[in-house]
């Protein structure tokens, strides 16, 4: 073999090492290419399934703060009309607790007095008892223990012991000028030396009445409520 059938040897052993060359590096090229959009698509993939869980979470959480501002502004709705209509009927009470002192001026106010202090013996049922009312009150109060105390005996065959107390006073009526403690009539009764009492005042009997007809008079200021399943 002469030196040129060798270089012509050569020369295609470097060809073809070429040839492998540049078809191996298009492989690699293309599999490097195919690697990236398979790895570029997981990631874009996967981005985009971490934004959606991002958005409903978000989603979820400004719901969930609309919600609870909703339910805030709904109770505080409720406690500012709570609030108002206690106010109202506090108005109510306070209004007929002065309109009360007009009883005490009143003819009737005598034998309400009776009435009230036999109720209050029938609930003790002790055969001595004091009553206790206001000084105002006094003479009209010592003018009806007899007829009190019959009117006890008829209704329980029993006899009382009836007495003014000597120095226990209810306070006075209600008035501009009274800056304190004030009673618009009626009267307390104490037996066993002041250990049980009944109060039989205007304004007791006026506070027990709102607290057993409070049911009533709310819906007869404010109407039924929508949202109130079982009345009494």
């Amino acid at each position: 073999m002469d030196e040129m059938q060798v270089q012509q040897q050569l020369t295609q052993m470097q060809n073809f090492i070429l040839q492998e060359a540049e078809d191996k590096a298009v492989e690699i090229k293309a599999k490097a290419m195919e690697d990236f959009s398979i790895e570029k698509a997981r990631l874009v993939q996967a981005e985009k399934l971490r934004l959606i869980k991002e958005y409903e979470r978000k989603e979820k959480l400004i719901e969930t703060q609309k919600k609870t501002a909703y339910s805030n502004e709904l109770n505080q709705s409720r406690i500012k009309v709570l609030k108002a209509r206690d106010e109202a009927l506090q108005r109510i009470v306070s209004d007929t607790q002065r309109r009360l002192a007009e009883i005490a001026q009143s003819p009737e106010y005598k034998g309400i007095l009776q009435r009230l202090i036999t109720q209050g013996m029938t609930r003790l049922m002790e055969p001595k008892v004091q009553v206790v009312c206001r000084q105002e009150d006094k003479a009209i109060v010592e003018s009806v223990l007899r007829d009190a105390a019959e009117d006890y005996h008829k209704r329980t065959g029993q006899k009382a012991d009836l007495s003014v107390h000597p120095t226990l006073s209810l306070p006075p009526a209600p008035s501009s000028s009274n800056k304190g403690a004030s009673c618009a009539g009626g009267v307390i009764l104490s037996a066993l030396d002041g250990k049980i009492i009944c109060k039989n005042t205007l304004d007791a009997r006026l506070e027990l009445a709102v607290e057993q007809r409070l049911p009533e008079i709310r819906v007869a200021l404010f109407g039924k409520s929508k949202t109130r399943v079982h009345f009494d």
